[in-house]
């Protein structure tokens, strides 16, 4: 395989087994972008502010993630979708970014970790720069409560559709492609609009959930 002309996904498959450095070089030169890129987002989520120094740190523990347990990430990972491991990767990158401010927030808070899922956002920032990101940390922390009190069969698994989309920015085609994912595009955009709309009768007559402002377009 030539690594410079190999897609992401066929580079994470070789690179799951292989230690050669063109491999593993063109690999880290096409992911660290992504992976910078959902770092410094959940960087200023939670501290309004994105130090080049932080999302360095975080990008390097990503790929120290991919490298546990002898790569299984990459030995597991099945491509549904060209590049899709690149989704696969904001998925991972936005839970260990969300795992390094929570291990700082715990040190400063006295070791108290509140655990979430991989795809969740924190249900509070760590320090409210002004009005609107305390506002924000309100609503996340409103709209989170709301999804946990969720009954049925798909709610754990709505309320990580609603996360991966309105907070991570995963488009909808994104999130079908995910290892794992048991669902189609539309099946997606359908369960966003359901649990969304759940969401605004639950909040009324505040109506909260019409302040969502969507990363992508579920259709």
């Amino acid at each position: 395989m030539e690594p410079l002309r190999a897609p992401v996904n066929e580079l994470a498959r070789a690179c799951a087994h292989s230690a050669d450095t063109a491999e593993w070089g063109e690999f880290l030169g096409r992911c660290a972008p992504v992976a910078a890129l959902v770092a410094a987002r959940v960087a200023r989520i939670w501290q309004g502010t994105a130090s080049s120094a932080v999302v360095d740190d975080i990008v390097q523990e990503v790929f120290v993630k991919l490298c546990e347990q002898e790569r299984r990430i990459l030995r597991e990972f099945k491509p549904k979708g060209d590049d899709s491991f690149l989704a696969l990767l904001r998925v991972i990158t936005a839970s260990v970014a969300n795992d390094y401010f929570r291990r700082q927030y715990s040190e400063k808070r006295g070791g108290k970790v509140v655990t979430m899922l991989l795809d969740e956002e924190p249900s509070s920032m760590v320090a409210a720069h002004n009005d609107q990101d305390a506002q924000r940390a309100v609503l996340f922390n409103e709209l989170d409560r709301k999804l946990r009190s969720a009954s049925g069969a798909t709610a754990e698994r709505d309320r990580a559709l609603f996360w991966l989309y309105y907070l991570q920015g995963l488009t909808a085609d994104e999130i079908a492609s995910l290892p794992g994912s048991e669902l189609s595009a539309k099946g997606v955009e359908s369960a966003l609009r359901r649990v969304t709309a759940w969401l605004r009768k639950e909040l009324e007559p505040r109506s909260t959930a019409a302040q969502i402002e969507p990363a992508g377009e579920a259709g």
